[in-house]
């Protein structure tokens, strides 16, 4: 299908019509979620979801998007959806036919993203589980989804391509080139009294330039006038609800934003043939709760009893009474108040644990030391045990490299992939690996 019948401005004898799309696959009990794009009196009715959730996401695509997109599949017949009984919406893709009309670029990618996540033995698949959630290989396919959508966006005349840094530093150059010449200029010709403010001004903008470092050279794609007005009309519109973006986008700031595993976060996985949402535990171990710091605080106890006791037998004031009715008192509360709950999270997690689990996320990150010079990647995965519904996170690999060089270990990076069957033996409390094997392998071509 020509991207050009998304324009407003396509005359209404191309415009395709909701009757020329098969309605039979859609449920009525989720129609009214499917963000019916057609309604309305507006100039640009007509937008996809992807570009409307550009519009309204301040010229950024979220994975709001992604959910959008989806539902609005569904509506034109290229997806199947089924809500369950619980509200979950899945969707399926529906087997084009010859006569069937070609697949946008973004409907292509939302396509591949629902077969790759079908690849564990599954039809079907929950709209949120087409998120972030199985870490960077979502994150390869997401450039790509964010990367049509601007290009939807930009034939149609909404946004602008992202100014080129360089051009952008000129501009930025010259701007503050004229500011302080003529600050400089009315220093040099002004009256003693306004030379005065001038001055003030001038060493004010200077302090100022400290912060320049902050500002990004690059300039993002930017909205025209058509698309500033295009997104004031869906802000303002009474279907702008099915686009808004939740208070906390997961992840629309880049793979930084979701990954790595720091914080506990919910995951699907499709690992027993069922779409389920898992608990991941975070990768490092806990910063309090360890019997050391148990130790530490006894010594600690035990050090200012001491100096008490010693003040209170060499000073030649009357005894101390305060400090000794204080002690216990702060004593208990750091006992009671923070270490014996931090404790009882730790000790929740086994110490030990083996079982034959599913990879459901995988990521790395990267660590510099400056003696030697040495890049280290870490290759990171959560793996789920079905036992009980919990997914621990570990690090599984390393690979070092002079600092600056862009080598990398491809064997590493695919020893675990996202649906992997893998037998573990670990130690879940201190985030540590015994013996991982691979039972079940997926396919390393996709």
């Amino acid at each position: 299908m020509n991207i050009a019948w998304l324009s407003a401005r396509t005359s209404a004898s191309t415009m395709p019509r909701l009757r020329d799309f098969p309605d039979a696959v859609i449920p009525k009990s989720i129609y009214s979620r499917l963000g019916h794009i057609s309604g309305g009196r507006m100039k640009y009715r007509m937008l996809t979801a992807g570009v409307v959730n550009l519009l309204m996401g301040d010229r950024e695509t979220t994975p709001k998007g992604i959910e959008t997109t989806a539902l609005e599949m569904v509506r034109t017949g290229r997806l199947q959806g089924e809500e369950k009984a619980d509200g979950t919406v899945t969707v399926r893709i529906v087997p084009q036919t010859a006569d069937s009309a070609p697949l946008r670029p973004v409907e292509e990618l939302v396509a591949e993203r629902i077969r790759r996540r079908c690849r564990s033995g599954v039809d079907r698949v929950p709209i949120g589980a087409l998120g972030p959630g199985d870490g960077d290989e979502f994150w390869v396919w997401w450039r790509g989804f964010q990367n049509s959508v601007r290009n939807e966006a930009t034939v149609l005349g909404l946004i602008r391509p992202a100014r080129n840094k360089y051009v952008t530093l000129l501009y930025r150059g010259a701007a503050l080139a004229a500011w302080f010449g003529a600050l400089w200029a009315g220093v040099s010709f002004s009256p003693e009294g306004v030379r005065i403010i001038l001055r003030a001004i001038l060493v004010l903008s200077l302090l100022g330039l400290v912060r320049l470092s902050d500002v990004p050279l690059a300039s993002g794609p930017r909205l025209t006038a058509a698309g500033r007005q295009a997104a004031r009309e869906w802000r303002t519109h009474d279907r702008a609800g099915e686009h808004r973006l939740p208070k906390r986008q997961v992840g629309a700031a880049g793979p930084e934003s979701a990954l790595p595993v720091r914080e506990p976060q919910r995951i699907w996985s499709a690992y027993g043939r069922s779409w389920h949402v898992v608990d991941a535990g975070p990768l490092d171990t806990p910063r309090w709760g360890h019997l050391r710091q148990l130790v530490l605080l006894a010594v600690a106890v035990c050090a200012a009893c001491g100096v008490l006791v010693a003040v209170t037998l060499t000073a030649h004031r009357p005894a101390l009474a305060w400090e000794w009715d204080t002690a216990p008192l702060l004593t208990g509360v750091l006992l009671w108040g923070l270490w014996l709950p931090a404790r009882r999270r730790v000790l929740a997690v086994p110490d030990e644990a083996s079982f034959r689990g599913a990879v459901i996320s995988r990521w790395d990150y990267d660590t510099h030391y400056d003696d030697p010079p040495t890049d280290i990647t870490h290759y990171c995965c959560s793996i789920e045990d079905p036992a009980t519904r919990k997914a621990w996170s570990f690090e599984v690999d390393q690979w070092s490299r002079p600092m600056f060089s862009r080598e990398g270990n491809p064997e590493l990076k695919d020893r675990f992939r996202v649906g992997d069957v893998v037998d573990v033996h670990c130690s879940p409390r201190r985030r540590k690996i015994h013996q991982i094997s691979v039972v079940e392998a997926v396919s390393r071509t996709d």
